[in-house]
């Protein structure tokens, strides 16, 4: 069986995944995911070596078809911090309903 690919093309569909009440909803749920993960960085980071504070910062976007959300953390051992612990993939769980 072929795949069958769906493709949005109503504009009003498309006006409701860039509304902002979409918007407000992944905000909210980005900030759920920074609550998390935020003091689970902040305890990975206690004893390093590097004196910059993580900060762990939620934003929403609106691009041309549809409304997203980011939280990412910054500080030079975010990445690593990530790759051991997974901090940021398990607080996901947060933002679900």
């Amino acid at each position: 069986m072929a795949a069958v690919r769906f493709r949005l093309r109503s504009r009003g569909a498309r006006a409701l995944l860039r509304s902002d009440g979409v918007r407000a909803d992944l905000q909210r749920r980005a900030d759920q995911v920074r609550a998390v993960a935020d003091p689970q960085f902040q305890e990975a980071t206690a004893d390093s070596h590097v004196s910059e504070p993580v900060r762990v910062i939620a934003d929403t976007y609106t691009g041309a078809q549809r409304a997203g959300a980011t939280v990412i953390a910054i500080h030079p051992s975010s990445l690593r911090i990530e790759r051991e612990r997974r901090i940021l993939g398990g607080a996901i769980d947060a933002a679900r309903d």
